[in-house]
């Protein structure tokens, strides 16, 4: 969510069996950054990763289905910038764009931005990657709605390759920035209301839960559930929900927990949950259990605190059922290629709008969700894909 909708913090990609070692030591870094900070990008994985012949190639040519074929030889200064960078969420995204980047020698120095929401400061953050020479961008255009936007434009007129991913830029691809790669929000929505009807045999009252007021990812996942919601004329969704307004939670599972138990607190008669952040989702098992009222069924997005509280309370009078979708931050990963890959010339063919599947659901036998408990209640294991399963994800 941003955004957020935004939360994790341990990922990898690189070998499965260096996947612990290298995640630790880059999970310091994320989480323990500064709102700005310089770093180089050695590119140490590049080699196990598997360099393609077709990395030099800058005749643009179809991207190749694997390795190292987007890094190029070009030298690249890669500026990183998140308009949240506040939570969980955004240190796993920047865990993503850091591993994809290490794979690729020819990056020489990366540039990174926190902008904590403050349109200002991302407009700053921007400027200032301009005036140091990045001559890529990655970023979550989410600071403000369409903030970034003037900024991004000029980063472009001089130039700079700039790929957008997990929030509206609000431009135009390509002449505004070169890519935009994101989860298919609309089809997200619909797919949460399907699978919420089914659990409710299509009559009930249903709580949205949503991040910041204003913002492009609960847009389009409202426009999707309100869609798949003309099938269903004995469901609801309380409290007014529109494109323009939804409970806010701000992506945190404190304010989830706030706004779950305010709203409880005006309905008694709730039946299921849509909330797609999971740290928004422990707030709200902790709301309902608070107000002494079982959980109904919710959909979120995947993390192992979720995943182990819904553990914990099977078989007891707390048992809930749950689905969940990717938390997508491996899609920095699909950002970073993108972006480097067009100031080599090289074409990078992957899919930039891309329809998430439900991967794990309670009420389906054999797809239960996983509680990993060697793993922090931060894990999402979708982001310790391969680049194979990454690569399938951007191309089916």
């Amino acid at each position: 969510m941003g955004a957020i909708q935004k939360s994790l913090c341990a990922r990898g990609h690189v070998l499965a069996a260096a996947l612990g070692l290298v995640v630790a030591v880059l999970a310091l870094s994320a989480c323990g950054s500064s709102s700005n900070s310089n770093s180089s990008a050695t590119g140490t994985a590049a080699a196990s990763a598997g360099t393609s012949s077709a990395a030099s190639s800058s005749s643009g040519a179809a991207a190749p289905a694997s390795g190292t074929w987007w890094c190029g030889k070009k030298s690249i200064t890669l500026g990183i910038q998140d308009g949240g960078g506040l939570n969980a969420w955004s240190a796993a995204s920047l865990q993503q764009v850091k591993l994809e980047a290490a794979k690729c020698p020819a990056i020489k120095k990366t540039i990174v931005v926190d902008a904590g929401f403050d349109p200002q400061k991302a407009t700053s953050g921007l400027q200032s990657m301009i005036a140091q020479g990045a001559n890529a961008i990655v970023i979550i255009p989410d600071s403000g709605v369409c903030a970034e936007l003037p900024t991004i434009r000029q980063a472009t007129g001089r130039g700079i390759k700039v790929a957008t991913w997990a929030a509206n830029g609000c431009g135009k691809v390509p002449s505004d920035y070169q890519s935009y790669t994101d989860q298919n929000t609309v089809a997200a929505g619909e797919t949460a209301l399907q699978w919420m009807a089914k659990q409710l045999h299509g009559k009930g009252n249903v709580l949205y839960l949503g991040g910041p007021a204003g913002n492009l990812v609960d847009q389009g996942l409202i426009q999707g559930v309100d869609t798949a919601l003309k099938q269903y004329p004995n469901l609801k969704i309380l409290d007014n929900v529109t494109t323009k307004s939804w409970p806010v939670t701000g992506w945190s599972t404190a304010g989830a927990e706030k706004e779950t138990s305010a709203l409880l607190a005006k309905y008694p008669d709730v039946n299921g949950v849509i909330d797609m952040y999971g740290a928004d989702g422990i707030g709200d098992v902790a709301a309902f259990n608070q107000a002494g009222r079982k959980m109904p069924p919710i959909i979120s997005t995947q993390l192992n605190s979720l995943s182990c509280e819904w553990k914990k309370d099977q078989g007891t009078s707390k048992a809930f059922t749950l689905a969940d979708m990717s938390n997508r931050n491996w899609m920095g990963r699909l950002a970073v290629r993108q972006a480097v890959s067009a100031v080599n010339g090289i074409k990078d063919s992957e899919l930039q709008s891309i329809n998430l599947k439900i991967l794990e659901d309670s009420s389906v036998p054999g797809e239960a969700p996983k509680c990993y408990a060697n793993e922090g209640p931060n894990y999402d294991p979708s982001n310790s894909w391969s680049d194979a399963q990454v690569t399938a994800q951007a191309t089916s």
